[in-house]
């Protein structure tokens, strides 16, 4: 019976599994190929924010052999573990992606930026109070990860408004920032995650009032 599986059905003829895995890896792998030319803010598409945000590898999934993130061999609590591998499958509550299942814009309300709020927004531009707050908590994942720009910062408490308006953010710092094999890093992003799932159950309490 194992035989008949490397038979071809239509011409009697032995497959060579070497090129059929081979092909067949080059189909499953399309969707990354096509986000490798895309931007995440131009296309919002979770595949191409995943690609380039996300991403376990330089040159995203597809650039070395499948393994489980580390992050999931951490001795984490649940919540922490939820909320990260939410922010990373974007399966939160950012108005990027709230925004398609409740209306409305993707322009946070709570922020004088008028920016789209997604990931790239909440990590290092939001003024929310809340988000703020949190950020000079953790800033010392930020200043790490920046560490060659910080002699430029009038002081250490003014780096993060002065990184955010004098350096260009791009995937490939968005991406290294979001793998750092760090603890404080996944609590700061399940700290995140709570902060907009709170907003987003008061928005809906607030909607659901008005009937």
């Amino acid at each position: 019976m194992s035989r008949m599986k490397n038979i071809s059905f239509s011409t009697a003829t032995q497959v060579p599994m070497q090129e059929f895995i081979r092909d067949l890896r080059f189909r499953h792998l399309k969707v990354w190929r096509e986000a490798d030319f895309s931007c995440p803010r131009a296309v919002n598409m979770k595949a191409v924010t995943y690609h380039k945000w996300c991403g376990s590898s330089e040159s995203g999934p597809r650039g070395s052999p499948f393994s489980t993130p580390s992050y999931l061999y951490k001795d984490l609590d649940k919540h922490v573990l939820r909320n990260f591998s939410r922010f990373r499958l974007r399966a939160h509550h950012l108005s990027v992606e709230s925004c398609k299942w409740h209306g409305g814009s993707s322009i946070y309300d709570r922020c004088e930026c008028g920016e789209v709020q997604d990931e790239k927004h909440v990590f290092f531009f939001c003024k929310c109070v809340e988000v703020c707050e949190l950020r000079m908590r953790y800033r010392g994942l930020i200043e790490g990860m920046f560490k060659t720009l910080r002699v430029f910062a009038p002081s250490s408490s003014e780096f993060i408004p002065f990184l955010t308006c004098h350096h260009s953010i791009n995937d490939f710092e968005i991406n290294t920032f979001l793998n750092q094999d760090s603890y404080r890093l996944l609590k700061f992003v399940s700290d995140l995650v709570s902060i907009f799932d709170t907003g987003s159950l008061s928005k809906r309490l607030a909607l659901s009032t008005r009937f």
